[in-house]
């Protein structure tokens, strides 16, 4: 099981402490990450910014590399983050082993009378420091909750709810002198038009001051209440934002879109040799050039090496970080692709693993049609980072831009200042990797005009959207892209029901271009293992590649793709109806996945490509599969 870490109520404050919770290491840069809400049972609460992190924790040794997400992403390293560190014989911690949060939302209500306030207006904070609690019960102490509204802009700012304006922005005279506000409802329904908020303190003509939250998610709603900047995770405020803002709920999903980069550890940076070098890096930084190679001769007396692989790797990885300059994800993703196109097995030096390791061979005769090259990755290690994150929308950007993405405030930033790191985490498992012929799938488009057509309404759905939001886009939806896509979530959800992983446990990687003069087609997918827990080290899906059980689950998942148990619906769907969606014929019980394990949120999906349209108008790229499970 995955190591877990304590999250601070506060940063900086005294040692030890009391956790207000915990969550994975990985969940600290995706879903509860710099800047998003987590829901605790002390409350809710709000990851710091990276300059908290620097002054609450002093963990050098959680640094991890990665030498070609580091170059796109412009930083020098990456950490993991910290785990609590236990005091013997009690429940508190070192606050230095656990990342900082502060409460968010501030404001509460209190279960039983229902009144609305804040510490110190009228709620008071419990003596462990993490609750609060209301005191008007005859001396009981009621621990308060959250309340479930809070407003963000398209900046990525986010404060709480303007709940004395909201009650009374119906009162000429505006908030009066000294608010008591309360929750009510009319009790006729559960709907939030029932609720309204009503101030004690004050009337508005011969009646209580009060207005309804049943209007409050229309955008209308926070006219007159303009953006106040404010970043709680980075304990300041903006200037001059102009952004309109909306109301959201405190845990839906457009509160926190995280931008997360991943690259592949591949040869050479994944060799044994390598690794090395990484651990000694701060040393060798710190010597002249001229001593290097004495240097590396004391470290591999150490080892009981010989020298000349640490020279070799020492060389190799200077010249990669001067080739790495301009380095972007599409080259990035090309050199993981000539990689797992090849076979490796890399050596064991001084006891240090190799990070990857693969075998590739010829598909089964039956699949001959369709593939070209299968491969079995048995060792695979992956590196996520955070760079930011967008509220309400989520924001694509390719890892070399999001730096000029956060200058212009459509990402926001993890820190106040850029620093020379990110937070990362590390996930070691293993894959199997499929190439599509590259002939096949030419020749299928040749001979169907309505597939490129139909990739092309797609494509005009995602510009739209792409142009309303502000956005941009640096590549093309292509038949191509929507087949191995497509194929790659029905793989999953087939190899989740023979092969014992869940869905959520294994994650897609596409390698997906049309072929240009300066680079060839790429026309492939890996399936590994994305989650860091115990399912990451079954074995079960590097077997996969053997060739007596690969044919057969290929085969049950074009079975199962030639049925939804939406048919004809689904089937039908036209790209130019599906909304915000962006795909064609895809839903929850033929191709959507868990977003953990979808690159691109669930769109750009179409089954179609796989069995034809519903119209016969084109063939599926898999139309010779068979017959019995092509028809409803």
């Amino acid at each position: 099981m995955m190591a877990r870490q304590s999250i601070v109520g506060t940063s900086g404050i005294s040692d030890p402490i009391e956790p207000v919770g915990t969550v994975r290491r990985s969940q600290l840069v995706s879903t509860y990450g710099i800047g998003a809400i987590v829901d605790l049972e002390k409350g809710s609460f709000m990851p710091m910014g990276l300059e908290d992190w620097e002054y609450s924790t002093r963990l050098p040794s959680l640094t991890i590399g990665e030498p070609r997400l580091e170059a796109m992403l412009g930083v020098s390293q990456f950490r993991l983050g910290p785990v609590a560190k236990q005091v013997p014989n009690s429940r508190m911690v070192s606050a230095r082993s656990t990342a900082p949060t502060v409460r968010f939302p501030e404001w509460h209500e209190c279960p039983k009378c229902h009144r609305v306030g804040i510490e110190g207006a009228p709620f008071e904070l419990a003596d462990d420091g993490s609750r609060m609690i209301c005191l008007a019960h005859s001396g009981a102490k009621v621990h308060t909750t959250p309340v479930r509204f809070v407003v963000a802009c398209g900046h990525g700012h986010l404060s709480d709810f303007p709940w004395e304006w909201w009650a009374h922005r119906a009162r000429e005279a505006g908030v009066c002198e000294n608010p008591s506000l309360y929750l009510r409802s009319h009790g006729r329904s559960a709907s939030l038009a029932d609720l309204y908020l009503v101030c004690n303190s004050c009337r508005t003509g011969d009646r209580q001051t009060s207005s309804s939250l049943g209007s409050a998610f229309s955008r209308e709603a926070m006219q007159g209440h303009s953006c106040n900047g404010f970043r709680p995770w980075l304990r300041d405020r903006e200037a001059g934002c102009l952004e309109d803002v909306r109301v959201l709920q405190r845990g839906a999903s457009n509160v926190h879109f995280p931008v997360v980069f991943s690259s592949l550890s591949i040869p050479p940076a994944s060799e044994a040799a390598m690794q090395i070098i990484q651990e000694m890096r701060t040393t060798l930084d710190a010597v002249p050039p001229s001593t290097i190679p004495d240097v590396l001769a004391g470290f591999a007396r150490q080892y009981g090496i010989s020298v000349e692989p640490l020279l070799a790797a020492w060389r190799t990885t200077r010249a990669l970080e001067t080739g790495q300059e301009h380095l972007t994800e599409k080259i990035a993703r090309a050199e993981e692709y000539a990689a797992l196109c090849e076979d490796r097995d890399d050596p064991v030096i001084a006891g240090v693993v190799p990070q990857f390791m693969n075998t590739v061979s010829e598909p089964p005769a039956a699949l001959t049609r369709w593939f070209d090259l299968v491969g079995a990755v048995s060792r695979l290690r992956e590196v996520r980072a955070i760079a930011g994150f967008s509220r309400i929308e989520p924001h694509p950007v390719a890892a070399e831009d999001v730096a000029e993405a956060i200058h212009q405030g459509v990402v926001s930033p993890l820190s106040k200042t850029p620093k020379n790191w990110l937070p990362a985490a590390e996930i070691r498992g293993e894959g199997i990797f499929l190439r599509f012929s590259g002939m096949a799938i030419d020749e299928w488009v040749l001979r169907n005009p309505g597939v490129p057509g139909r990739a092309a309404q797609i494509d005009e759905q995602s510009e739209a959207i792409a142009r309303r939001r502000g956005q941009t886009r640096d590549y093309q939806i292509t038949p191509r892209l929507l087949l191995v896509h497509s194929f790659a979530h029905a793989l999953i959800r087939q190899i989740s029901i023979e092969c014992g992983y869940s869905s959520s446990a294994l994650r897609e990687r596409l390698y997906v271009a049309d072929e240009t003069s300066e680079s060839p087609a790429m026309n492939g997918l890996l399936i590994y293992t994305g989650s860091p827990d115990s399912e990451g080290s079954l074995g079960g899906l590097v077997r996969l590649a053997v060739h007596e059980l690969l044919e057969p689950i290929v085969m049950r998942t074009l079975d199962g793709a030639g049925w939804c148990g939406s048919d004809p619906v689904c089937l039908e769907t036209e790209p130019t109806l599906a909304g915000e969606r962006v795909s064609g014929a895809a839903c929850h019980c033929c191709l959507l996945l868990p977003e953990t394990a979808c690159e691109k949120f669930n769109r750009e999906l179409d089954r179609t490509m796989l069995v034809g349209d519903a119209n016969d108008g084109y063939a599926g790229f898999f139309a010779d599969h068979g017959d019995a499970a092509w028809r409803f």
